[in-house]
């Protein structure tokens, strides 16, 4: 089983010692598992600069595609990954927002799927959710399941020994539990914002085909305006979810009609941008 940690902080530093203890617990429940590190601070990728090619376009068309590339290649070769990341002013640190700002494009063409994910944090209580909200958004929207995630408060000071052991056994348990999702191949049952967002993409892609060009292409290759085609790959949905979907679509198609000028659409070739003045 390969497990792929992807760092967004120092070889040094706190966020490490949290992700190497993490690993001997995985290890400890298989100890044939292989576990990579992948430290973002060894693939300098320059800052997004929201050319939206990847969107528009495709990911091919970024300027930083060849660095992305090699690390989205590691990810699709691995079982599961780690998302680890210390809290930098109430959110993660700079290095990983911009490695998600780069693969942000895969919320709109998931291809992680039957793939696990597990976002570890060095943080506080208090920063932990600006952590766990983008990359939660970013993991399941691009795919992968997401096991769980854990804090752990690693403070810059001597911790007293009680405190040290709440540590590990937060992160043993962690470990566990997140062994126990990737040793369970269960059929994927997505949840409602997922379908939902399979039913709304396509039917702006549909809409908008010479803006969304990439996106457009990626839902013809999935086969989604077959009547068929209930999700972006084969999964349990119940009927229920279904008609809630489709009727979330149907809802979406008369919101566009009010605020784009389908006139002015016909004309677009590409992104398109407004202006004020």
């Amino acid at each position: 089983m390969k497990i792929l940690a992807i760092i967004g902080a120092s070889k040094n530093g706190n966020t490490t010692e949290i992700v190497k203890f993490f690993e001997k617990q995985l290890k400890n429940n298989d100890n044939s598992i292989d576990f990579e590190y992948l430290y973002l601070s060894d693939y300098p990728i320059n800052f997004c600069v929201g050319c939206h090619n990847c969107i528009f376009v495709g990911e091919n068309k970024c300027p930083e595609y060849s660095k992305v590339k090699v690390i989205e290649d590691k990810m699709l070769l691995a079982d599961g990954i780690v998302l680890a990341t210390p809290g930098y002013m109430f959110s993660m640190s700079g290095i990983m927002k911009n490695f998600l700002d780069h693969v942000a494009y895969n919320c709109h063409r998931p291809k992680y799927f039957g793939k696990k994910a597990f976002i570890l944090a060095s943080a506080t209580k208090w920063q932990a959710k600006g952590i766990f909200i983008p990359t939660k958004t970013w993991a399941s929207g691009a795919g992968f399941e997401v096991s769980s995630t854990t804090y752990a408060e690693m403070a810059p000071f001597p911790l007293k020994t009680k405190e040290i052991e709440k540590i590990k056994s937060k992160l043993s348990k962690s470990a566990l539990k997140f062994h126990k999702e990737l040793t369970n191949k269960k059929e994927l049952k997505p949840d409602m914002g997922s379908i939902a967002v399979f039913y709304i993409f396509r039917t702006f892609c549909k809409i908008m085909p010479n803006i969304l060009k990439a996106d457009y292409a990626y839902f013809n290759e999935k086969n989604a305006y077959d009547s068929k085609t209930k999700w972006f790959t084969k999964a349990k949905i119940s009927n229920l979810k279904l008609i809630m979907a489709k009727f979330m679509e149907n809802q979406v198609k008369k919101s566009i009609s009010k605020v784009i000028d389908m006139d002015k659409l016909k004309e677009v070739n590409g992104g398109y941008k407004n202006k004020l003045i």
